[in-house]
């Protein structure tokens, strides 16, 4: 698994060092990468948090701008979860019948009782849990979401969510090349506490029966 994080590392500074060279060129690129991200079942197949944390080490280094930088992943994920709300909105449940959506009906069914659980606070949680944050905003325009309160969560949604995967980048950054280590140990470590967190917070329950010796 470490062998995989570290290719990956590898291949997505090799394509970001290459971006970085032409400012416009690489806030094109994470714009892209965060609206992809938010976009109804692509979402599942862009790797933007690697990206993120890779441009925050970037920014850390003074290759890229903080501002710039952060606002096109703001504005891109607002267009992603729009896109995404737009297209369950008028599809409605004949996305159960249209590919490819035909073939993620277990997701989506799994965004729905999500959504059907949380409300409308789900488009802003559903932002951040893996798995279910590709189907969300889709899932909020089939069920009709006041699209005004949709626009506003996903907003400041897409604020806190663009900070939460930049500031740990620039953080690990620091912290990695004050031990002399490279900056794709930046996705490797962050890659590994992304996981070990979405591990403890499916799994918080038994976490604490197992301390607990019940």
């Amino acid at each position: 698994m470490l062998e995989i994080f570290t290719a990956l590392a590898g291949w997505l500074q090799l394509l970001l060092e290459q971006v970085a060279a032409n400012l416009w060129l690489a806030i094109a690129f994470i714009f892209v990468i965060a609206a992809t991200e938010a976009v109804f079942i692509l979402g599942l197949f862009i790797p933007s948090t690697p990206v993120l944390l890779l441009a925050g080490g970037l920014i850390a280094e003074g290759r890229l701008p903080f501002r710039e930088v952060y606002l096109a992943a703001v504005i891109g994920a607002v267009v992603g979860d729009a896109v995404s709300y737009t297209v369950g909105y008028w599809l409605k449940d004949r996305i159960r019948t249209i590919w490819p959506f035909r073939s993620y009906l277990g997701l989506i069914d799994r965004g729905e009782a999500f959504f059907a659980s949380h409300g409308g606070k789900s488009v802003f949680i559903g932002r951040f849990v893996p798995g279910v944050k590709a189907v969300v905003p889709g899932i909020a325009g089939m069920f009709g979401m006041d699209y005004r309160r949709f626009s506003v969560i996903n907003v400041t949604s897409a604020f806190a969510w663009a900070a939460a995967h930049i500031l740990p980048g620039m953080l690990l950054s620091t912290w990695l090349r004050s031990m002399g280590l490279s900056l794709e140990g930046v996705i490797v470590v962050g890659a590994l506490v992304l996981v070990a967190l979405f591990l403890l917070v499916h799994n918080w329950r038994r976490i604490v029966l197992v301390v607990s010796g019940r």
